[in-house]
Parts: structure tokens; C-alpha cells; sequence
């Protein structure tokens, strides 16, 4: 399915997008590779060991560009817009068999960041995309924020905030949605995001989270290095019924950020970084 609800409307994402690249990201690399989810956008910054990030649903480079710059700041970045969520990847979302269609995408992804192992960073429904990987030598750790693919999202708990957004997005109802998802926590990059979750709704069908990936999906991971980040204010994955299925089917460590909502990586880039450099042992928990 299309995400997008009309070409005029798919175009001033994308150019919002670019735009927004070009001015807070100046030194970015950008490309598109060919994947077997159609064109996807690669947005490279900084100079380190490598990260991959994958954004969560609603979001790509260009709307987590605050969250690019922080992690660049000593890895070099290279964020992903995933192919059926708005922004400058493909806009049909994939249908049925997730798992194995992003398995095959992602295996596109690192190959065309590099030679050397990259940490993944998903973030929500990038967490979930990231665990559809197959582990393997291209993949040094993961780091999951906020993560879906565990535990049911608690999607009745947003309907309160959401549904007039959607129904009739203006900035104060973006205001008020962010203020949820973010737990209250302090956004710093808060006046890009309310533009861009303004824009969305009116322009593009968002998608809802994934149900809990198979448990054969999520044991595999028990050799890589693991560590997931859960805010104590999330209201979509409350860091509670994150914890088990983290530790006992990943082999996580799982690091508790107590002023921190959904939008974790928005409101704390420093302990996602932190994450990165200190990822925990097969295992830990």
C-alpha cells in the first residue's frame, strides 16, 4: 500500500525532508541504494566505528536529525529511512511476511554501509525491523530504544491524544501528542518535530505497531551484544513489560532511563550514545 495520500502531498514531505538534511545535517552523504523494499535513502554522517539507525514509525534522517547529530559526534551515523514510512525511501509499506522481507532488506542496508560490523540503533518500530535481521558477522551489537517487537503495544492508551491529531492535525494537537509520547520529558529538537508530526497526518497513512516478533526470531539475537533502552514514562511500551522478554529471549541488559518517554532517543540522545559504547556481553541481563 502507498503510504502517501496524494503526489502533491508525497512531494512536500520529501522536499521537507531534503530540506531539512541539507540545513541541520551540511556534511551528510547522501544516497539511495536499490533494495528488494524499492529505493532506499541513506543519510551518512560523522567518522568512527559505524552505527546504522533506524528510526521509528513516522520518523527517517531528516525528522531525527537532532538524534543523527548527537550520535555523530564520535561514530560515524548512517540513519535509514525505512521504505513505507514518510520521507525519502520508497512509500509502499510492506504487507505480510515482515520478518522475512526486512531480513533481506536490512542485509542490503549493511552492505551498502560498509565493510566493517555496525552497531544498529532502532528506535520503536526500528527496533522491530532491526531484530527481522539475521544475526551475523555485519553486525557488531544492538542497541534498541523504546523498542516494538517484544510486548503488544498498549495502542488504546494513545487514542485519547491521537485520534483528533489525526483527524484534524494543528500544531497544538502535535503539541499534545508529543507531550505524551515524550512522557513529559524535554524535547530539544520539539519545534522540528511538532512541523514534521503536524505535516504527516494530512499527507501520509501512518501504520500501526508490530505485534511481539516469534520468540525463534528474538533468541537468535542471544550471541550479539544487547542492550535496551526503556523509558520509565513510556506510554506505548511500558518499561516493566519490556524488561523479561528483553532479558530472558534477547539476553539484554536493560538500562532504565527514569524521566523518559517513547520518544527516548529525542529527549536523551546521550543514553542511547552511551548504549552504543558500552554494549552488554551475549547474555547480560
Amino acid at each position: 500500500m502507498d503510504i502517501y495520500r496524494s503526489e502533491p502531498g508525497r512531494a512536500l514531505l520529501r522536499d521537507w525532508s531534503s530540506l531539512q538534511i541539507s540545513r541541520l545535517l551540511p556534511d551528510a552523504r547522501c544516497r539511495w541504494i536499490d533494495t528488494p523494499l524499492g529505493a532506499t535513502h541513506l543519510t551518512t554522517v560523522g567518522s568512527g566505528p559505524a552505527v546504522v539507525l533506524l528510526p521509528g514509525t513516522t520518523f527517517g534522517a531528516a525528522a531525527s536529525a537532532y538524534v543523527v547529530r548527537a550520535l555523530a559526534a564520535d561514530h560515524r551515523v548512517t540513519a535509514v529511512d525505512v521504505p513505507g514510512q514518510p520521507g525519502l525511501s520508497h512509500g509502499e509499506r510492506p504487507a505480510d511476511d515482515l520478518v522475512g522481507r526486512y531480513r533481506a532488506w536490512i542485509d542490503e542496508v549493511l552492505a551498502a554501509v560498509g565493510t566493517e560490523p555496525a552497531t544498529i540503533v532502532g528506535e520503536s518500530l526500528g527496533a522491530a525491523v532491526a531484530l527481522c535481521a539475521g544475526p551475523g558477522p555485519a553486525v557488531a551489537g544492538l542497541v534498541l530504544v523504546a523498542p516494538a517487537g517484544l510486548v503488544p503495544a498498549r495502542v488504546t492508551a494513545s487514542l485519547r491524544p491521537a485520534l483528533p491529531w489525526l483527524w484534524h492535525p494543528t500544531e497544538a494537537r502535535t503539541e499534545r501528542v508529543l507531550s505524551f509520547l515524550s512522557g513529559g520529558a524535554p524535547l530539544p529538537d520539539r519545534r522540528h518535530l511538532v512541523e514534521w508530526m503536524t505535516l504527516v497526518p494530512e499527507h501520509a497513512r501512518s501504520s500501526l505497531a508490530p505485534a511481539p516478533l516469534p520468540n525463534a526470531v528474538l533468541t537468535a539475537w542471544r550471541d550479539t551484544p544487547c542492550v535496551v533502552l526503556a523509558g520509565r514514562r513510556d506510554p506505548i511500551f511500558p518499561a516493566e513489560e519490556l524488561t523479561r522478554p528483553a532479558r530472558m529471549l534477547l539476553g539484554a541488559r536493560v538500562e532504565f532511563v527514569a524521566d523518559a518517554g517513547h520518544l527516548l532517543a529525542h529527549s536523551h540522545p546521550d543514553a542511547v550514545r552511551r548504549g552504543i559504547a558500552a554494549p552488554a556481553g551475549p547474555g547480560a541481563g
